[in-house]
C-alpha cells in the first residue's frame, strides 16, 4: 500500500475545521483540533481504519495527535482521509514510530520525512543550460508576450516580430525575470494550430531576441518541434499547458537540451476545457495529478532542479475552483518544486469584478498579495510594471513590520 502524503496550510482555523468536518472527525473533538492549526499538518489519503488507529495511538505516544474519521474505532470506513497534526521534532520521529508497523506504515514514515526534508530545504534557485534562476525570496515575474493574432488578452499586439521584442525589451526594464513567448492561443474553445504556423509566428522573434536580452527565454508551447527550434536560440524554459501530454516527444526534448520544465495542469484542452470541468476535491485532485506528472518526467530524464509547478489557473477551472487553488496554494510546496502562478487578466477576475480583461490587473493585485503570503516563487503576467511596483511595497511593509 502507498499513501499519499501532503504538507497542507489552512489559511484559517475555520478552513481547518471544515476540513475536519469533511473528513468525519468526531465534532467534540474539532474545537481542540482546530487550536492546533500553528503545527505542522499532514494530510494522508486513503488511510484504512485500522491504520488510522495505529496513526492515532502513535501521534498520542509522542504527544502529538491525529484528526481521523469517528468510525475508525468502530473498523469503518474503509478509507479516509487522515491528519496527523504535530511540531517539526514529533514529526521527524514518526519514522522509527511507524517502522515497524503493518498496513503500508513504513512507507508512510518515509513519505513524511521526506516532505519534512522538502519543508527545511525549499528549492532555492532553477538550473537552465546556462547558469541559473536564484530564487530568493523575491517572487520572479514572468512577462507574458504573446505573438498570436487571437489571444485572450492581447492578441494581434506583439505580432509583428519588432513590436514584440520592443515590449521584450520593455519587460526586462520593468522587472521581469523571465520573458515567455507564446505563439499558440490557448483561450477557452481554441483549436490550435499547426506546427508551421507557430514556427512562423515565434522564430523571427526568437532570432532577433538571441543574444540580445539580459533573462532567460521561455518558449510556451505544447509542440516538441517547436520547443527544441526556441532552445536552438537560445531559449531555456519550456513551458507547457498541457503538462507534457499533448507531445509525448517533448520530455525528450527537454531532457536532452537541459531546458527547464514548466508543468502545467489542464483538464481537457483549449478547445474543451471549459466545457463543465469537474473535480471530486479541486486542490487535492490537481496536487496529485501534478505528483504523478513530475515523478513521470522525473523518471524520463528531466532533473528535480529544473522541474516548476503551475497549477493552471483558468485552464479547466470554474470559478470556485480557481479561488480554491489560490487559497490553498501553499499546499503545492509540499511537491518539492518551484510554484509558477499565471492569473494574469484571466476570466475569473472579470467574473468577480466584471472588468475586460485589459482592466483585471487590479484585481488580479488580490491575487498576488495571496501569492506573496503563500511564498509562490514565479507569478506569470501580462501586466509587468504593476506587478512589480506591489512586490515592491509589500516586501517593504514587510520589513517595517519586521524592524518593529
Amino acid at each position: 500500500m502507498r499513501y499519499s502524503a501532503r504538507l497542507i496550510h489552512p489559511r484559517s482555523s475555520e478552513a481547518f475545521e471544515q476540513q475536519l468536518i469533511a473528513a468525519g472527525v468526531d465534532p467534540g473533538g474539532i474545537d481542540i483540533l482546530r487550536r492546533k492549526r500553528e503545527n505542522l499538518i499532514i494530510r494522508v489519503e486513503s488511510v484504512t481504519a485500522p491504520a488510522a488507529n495505529i496513526i492515532k495511538q502513535q501521534l498520542l505516544s509522542l504527544g502529538g495527535d491525529a484528526a481521523v474519521h469517528r468510525d475508525v474505532i468502530k473498523g469503518q470506513p474503509d478509507k479516509s482521509v487522515v491528519y496527523i497534526i504535530g511540531d517539526h521534532g514529533r514529526l521527524s520521529r514518526l519514522q522509527d514510530k511507524f517502522d515497524k508497523q503493518p498496513f503500508g506504515l513504513d512507507q508512510l514514515g518515509s513519505s513524511i520525512k521526506k516532505l519534512l526534508d522538502k519543508h527545511d530545504n525549499p528549492p532555492r534557485r532553477i538550473e537552465l543550460p546556462s547558469g541559473c534562476i536564484d530564487l530568493d525570496g523575491t517572487p520572479k515575474l514572468m512577462g507574458v508576450l504573446n505573438v498570436t493574432p487571437d489571444s485572450f488578452s492581447d492578441g494581434g499586439i506583439y505580432l509583428d516580430p519588432g513590436a514584440a521584442c520592443s515590449r521584450a525589451h520593455e519587460m526586462v526594464e520593468e522587472g521581469a525575470s523571465i520573458i515567455d513567448i507564446g505563439g499558440e492561443s490557448s483561450r477557452p474553445g481554441s483549436s490550435g494550430i499547426d506546427t508551421r504556423a507557430e514556427l512562423e509566428r515565434v522564430l523571427p522573434v526568437l532570432d532577433r531576441l538571441e543574444g540580445s536580452i539580459p533573462v532567460p527565454i521561455s518558449i510556451d508551447t505544447r509542440k516538441s518541434e517547436v520547443a527544441k527550434a526556441a532552445i536552438e536560440r537560445g531559449a531555456s524554459i519550456i513551458n507547457d499547458i498541457s503538462g507534457f501530454g499533448h507531445d509525448p516527444a517533448i520530455i525528450e526534448t527537454a531532457a536532452e537540451s537541459g531546458a527547464a520544465a514548466v508543468v502545467m495542469h489542464m483538464q481537457g484542452t483549449p478547445e474543451t476545457m471549459q466545457q463543465n470541468p469537474h473535480y471530486v476535491e479541486t486542490l487535492y485532485d490537481v496536487l496529485a495529478w501534478l505528483e504523478e506528472k513530475t515523478g513521470e518526467l522525473v523518471s524520463r530524464g528531466i532533473g528535480e532542479d529544473k522541474i516548476i509547478v503551475d497549477p493552471g489557473i483558468g485552464f479547466g477551472k470554474r470559478l470556485d475552483d480557481n479561488l480554491e487553488i489560490i487559497n490553498g496554494i501553499a499546499d503545492f510546496h509540499s511537491l518539492g518544486y518551484p510554484i509558477l502562478v499565471g492569473y494574469s487578466r484571466k476570466s475569473f477576475i472579470g467574473t468577480i469584478t466584471g472588468r475586460e480583461p485589459g482592466d483585471r490587473v487590479w484585481g488580479g493585485l488580490a491575487v498576488l498579495g495571496r501569492c506573496m503570503q503563500a511564498g509562490v516563487q514565479i507569478i506569470r503576467t501580462h501586466d509587468v510594471k504593476e506587478t512589480a511596483d506591489f512586490i515592491k511595497v509589500w516586501n517593504a511593509i514587510g520589513q517595517e513590520e519586521a524592524a518593529e
